[in-house]
């Protein structure tokens, strides 16, 4: 298994020219959604083990020796989500992330808010699996509003499949496999151990930012953390 970030609070203090800003976020009382789901534990056509690593590692993105890591912790339901995803994500991928100075990873929060949000973040791990998690969490956002309003995710997601051309009986074995719902578990363990109850929230090597924080200001998180990294080496 990928070594995974680690986030273990998000009790972190800010340099003292950054202001922990009240950004928009989904956020809800309640605890994240149900870990319960569909098992199937003979669907897999590969191992268990090599599942979850090709899973693990598709929703990764830059250079394994980054000195810092970005942990985006999100819902694809999460409207502010969405704003992040569209306004933010590709000028930290271009400066951060394609430079090597940054490596991406995305931690599942489907907030129970959001009645499709658990059904969308399977989708997108499964996707993954044919290395196509991020183009499949882009077109997810894209079809955020649409999905909103049906009362079924299944028929969106399975157009979205096809559009991406994944093989549809792997696609449809991996949803049911209890890889997938183990690394959701996982994923809301590492939330719920940080107290992340909000989407989205990132971990910036060691600083927090939560809401659909802007650019200049995400910039800033990036290269404080980027000093502090260089000054313990």
């Amino acid at each position: 298994m990928p070594t995974r970030p680690t986030i273990n609070s998000p009790h972190i203090a800010f340099c003292a020219f950054l202001s922990l800003l009240a950004f928009t976020a989904c956020n809800s009382s309640d605890r994240p959604g149900p870990t319960t789901s569909r098992t199937n534990a003979s669907a897999d056509t590969i191992t268990d083990s090599a599942l979850a690593e090709k899973v693990e590692n598709s929703r990764y993105e830059g250079n394994p020796n980054a000195p810092i890591w970005i942990v985006m912790v999100s819902d694809f339901q999460c409207p502010y989500c969405k704003i992040w995803h569209d306004s933010t994500l590709a000028d930290v991928r271009r400066e951060y992330i394609a430079t090597g100075r940054a490596r991406l990873a995305y931690l599942n929060l489907p907030l129970q808010m959001h009645s499709h949000a658990r059904v969308m973040a399977t989708a997108a791990l499964c996707a993954g699996a044919q290395d196509k998690f991020w183009p499949f969490a882009d077109s997810l956002f894209a079809k955020q509003a649409i999905i909103a309003k049906l009362p079924d995710a299944e028929p969106t997601i399975k157009a979205t499949s096809r559009e991406l051309q994944l093989d549809s009986n792997n696609f449809a074995r991996c949803r049911t496999s209890r890889v997938i719902n183990s690394i959701i578990a996982s994923d809301l363990r590492q939330a719920d151990k940080a107290h992340i109850q909000s989407t989205p929230s990132f971990f910036v090597g060691q600083f927090l930012l939560e809401g659909a924080v802007p650019y200049k200001n995400f910039k800033r998180a990036v290269d404080s953390a980027l000093v502090i990294a260089a000054q313990k080496h």
